[in-house]
Formats: structure tokens, sequence, C-alpha cells
């Protein structure tokens, strides 16, 4: 493009930044605004004569669009603390927005020296933005880089060359980005970001799987079409497990601690988002534990859920954590009384040993050292309220399961070898000595680097 080409207005997947412009504009003319963003309503005024005016084409009718705006309002709120939170507490000190769109982080918000914001959009959008920020004699407050670069291709290199330093920790930001991407497309870029990412980089996105609803309206309603039809799925695997499997620590942030956060009438049921770390090199601290191998007379095994950042929903035999000086059968009963209610079990011989990593909020990486008892008990549920328990070590339900059932769990096992294990122990009873299974690492992504 010369320099005396108007650019014009967005097209394609950048029109549907006006939406977000739009959806921002809005809340910053609320009293009860979350965020203000007057950018927004300039780049709306700026498009309005390609556009037919300032409007949106009934959108503001559509239920639709109505949730889908609230979705884009709490979106900017939740990224606008996310990046607050990375360059003032988590030590990032370079941000970058990938397909930036019409944001204006860097004019908006407050920023601490030494920091330094890429941008990067197609050449088109870039040259939109910065006309009318130019016009507004808008002043960024922070140093700030604007890269343009596709982001299906090599966008690495033109960030690298706008002094880009891998080295440093990196706030990345993904916001509605990849519902736009094929699938592979979507890979290919996060696995960019993380071998880019230093120790200390943070990610946000999106939860997946929390906006069914407002999607499914959105398909329906022929206003929001020039969006939806742009859509192409994104990652289509689980987010958080996909990032967990690829050197990530994953925070689920969900939305009891949204509407904590900005109130229940700004949440809706299922909103959700996920804050990635990446994590520095440290040794982890050793954690004894022990657990039981709880059996009921027909044979089937008592589990719980637990989540974990490093590792995800995870079932798990009750037990936990020893107290100092504490004995490992002692403990495995001590914990199995917290986290049930049964006073009753009756234990037996240690069956194994092992080693495995996990991520503890009160502690951070660290590696357990379990031994894993034998015990029995009748059939029946948790008994009294466990919820203060619960909450406490992170369990988020609990069941007994079948051989067969447990053979079909899709969740990782911990051990993972336990359905093996299992039928080792139901034909050949008890070992004379705990077999030592060593350090187990946790489950990778299968296959390549997918």
């Amino acid at each position: 493009m010369t320099d005396d080409q108007d650019p014009g207005t967005p097209q394609g997947v950048g029109r549907t930044a006006l939406g977000v412009a739009y959806a921002r504009a809005v809340e910053s003319a609320r009293p009860d605004r979350l965020f203000d963003d007057p950018y927004a309503a300039l780049f709306l005024r700026a498009a309005a004569p390609a556009e037919g005016g300032p409007g949106t084409g009934g959108l503001g009718r559509s239920e639709a669009w109505t949730e889908m705006s609230a979705h884009l309002v709490l979106r900017t709120a939740y990224f606008d603390d996310y990046l607050r939170d990375a360059v003032t507490e988590a030590g990032c000190t370079q941000v970058v927005l990938l397909a930036a769109g019409l944001d204006a982080r860097a004019f908006r918000l407050d920023w601490p020296d030494g920091v330094r914001l890429f941008e990067l959009d197609l050449p088109e959008m870039v040259a939109f933005k910065e006309r009318v920020l130019a016009e507004a004699d808008a002043r960024p407050r922070v140093e700030r880089q604007v890269v343009t670069a596709d982001l299906r291709e090599d966008w690495a290199a033109p960030l690298r060359a706008a002094g880009f330093d891998p080295a440093r920790p990196t706030a990345w930001m993904v916001e509605g980005l990849l519902i736009y991407l094929e699938a592979e497309d979507a890979a290919a870029l996060l696995r960019r970001i993380g071998a880019l990412s230093a120790p200390g980089s943070r990610l946000a996105l999106v939860r997946d799987g929390s906006l069914r609803r407002t999607r499914e309206l959105a398909r329906r309603d022929p206003a929001m079409a020039g969006a939806t039809r742009l859509w192409r799925g994104g990652l289509r695997r689980d987010h958080a497990q996909w990032l967990r499997r690829h050197g990530w620590l994953v925070h689920e942030i969900r939305e009891q601690e949204l509407r904590e956060r900005y109130g229940a009438e700004r949440v809706s049921e299922g909103h959700g988002f996920l804050l990635a770390e990446r994590p520095l090199p440290v040794e982890r601290p050793r954690r004894p534990a022990a657990r039981l191998l709880v059996l009921d007379p027909d044979g089937s095994v008592f589990l719980q859920l637990h989540h974990d950042a490093e590792v995800g929903p995870h079932w798990v035999l009750p037990g936990g954590g020893l107290e100092p000086g504490e004995a490992p059968l002692a403990g495995a009963l001590r914990e199995t009384v917290e986290e049930t209610g049964w006073t009753d079990v009756v234990t037996g011989p240690a069956l194994w040993r092992w080693e495995h990593d996990y991520h503890r909020g009160d502690v951070g990486l660290v590696r357990q050292h379990e031994v894993i008892y034998l015990a029995s008990a009748p059939h029946r549920d948790p008994i009294g309220d466990l919820t203060a328990s619960f909450a406490a070590d992170g369990i988020l339900t609990c069941r007994w399961f079948t051989p067969k059932e447990l053979a079909e769990v899709t969740e990782v096992l911990w051990p993972p070898q336990l359905v093996s294990l299992l039928e080792d122990l139901r034909r050949d009873g008890p070992p004379a000595e705990p077999i030592d299974l060593g350090y187990v690492p946790n489950p990778q992504e299968p296959g390549s680097d997918g």
C-alpha cells in the first residue's frame, strides 16, 4: 500500500474487530462500566462512512449479540486484569497481542517502566488502526511495536526483527483468535508461542466450551453470519490439557471466581478463562504421601477426581500428604477419614510405591513419593458434610468404579497403570514386598507434537 492510498475499513476477519469495538464502546458509556475504552468509539466513527453509519445492522436487538456482547465485555475486563498482573506481579517485561485488531490497551492502561508491547495483525487492519490513532493524536503509555504478519505463516521472524527477545518472560494474549483458525493452524500457533516463551511467561485464553450456547445462538442468527461464516473451529481439542502436555501449568478460571470479581450479573453460566504459565526451572521439593486402595466386596475401587494445574483432572485413591513424623499407613487412614467420613476401613499390606510430579497451589511444583496400601470397605457414599475438606484438597467429586468402568476412564489415573496393577492384584494377590514403580512421568500428548 502506498502512502496516498486510503486504508479503508477492515474486511473479512478484520470486520469482527468492529463488533468488538462496538461492545467496548457501549460498555464504556455505562456508569457501572468494567473498563473505559475511549478509542473504541473513535474506530467506529472512522468506519462509519464505509458502513453506512455507526450502527451495527440490528445486532443490538439480537439475543445472540446481547450474549456475545456480554462475553466480549467480560473478556476485555478479564484480559485487562491479566495483563496488569502479568507485568506488575509475574515479572513479564514483554507483552504480545496476537491478532490485536482494534485493541487499545497500549493507550488506555497504565504500564510500568521497562515493558515492551508488540501488536501483530494483518496489514490492512494495522493500516486502518494506525490511521485512526494518528488522526486522534493518540500516544501509547508503553513502548509499542506494531508488526504486520499473517498468523497462519511464520510470524516469529518479523516479531524478532521488531525487537522481541525470547529470553525475556512474556505475557501472550490470544483474545478471540483461535476459533478463526483451522485445527492445524491453531496448534502451530500455540506451539510457536511455546517455543518463544521463556520460563515465567504467561498465556491467557478463553476456556474452550465456555461459549456453547452463545455460539449456537450466533450460528442461528442471520445478523451474525458475517462473523460465524468465518469460524473454522480452532484447536478442536481440550485447550487446557493440550497446553499442559506442551509444558504449561494451566489454571482454570471458572464462573464463580469471575462472579466474585466482576459481579454475578456480568457472568453467564459456563463463562471461564485459562491462565497458563511457563514454569520456572526449580528443584521440586520431596513430599511424602500415602494412599489406600479401597475395594468393596465386589471388587469395585473408590476414587476421587482432583484437579491440578500441571496435570488437569485426574482420578486418585483417597489419602494424601503426611504430617511431620507421621507413619505412612496412619497418614493414609487419617486422610481417608477426612475425605470420606469412613472410620471402619480395614487396611492390609503395602502394595506399591511410586513418585510423580504435580502442582500444589500452596507450594508450587512438587515431587510426591507415595506408598499405596490395600484396604476394604462397604460400597457407600462418603458420610457427612465434606465440603470444606473437598475444597481444601481440590476434590471435585468421587465414586466407585467397577473394573470395566475403570478401564473406560478418559481422564488421567494415578498411578497411570492402575488398571493393569489391579488386574495383577486380582490374579496374583498382594505382593510379598511393595512393588516399586519408580518415577512415573505425567502423561504426554499422544503422537508427536500435534
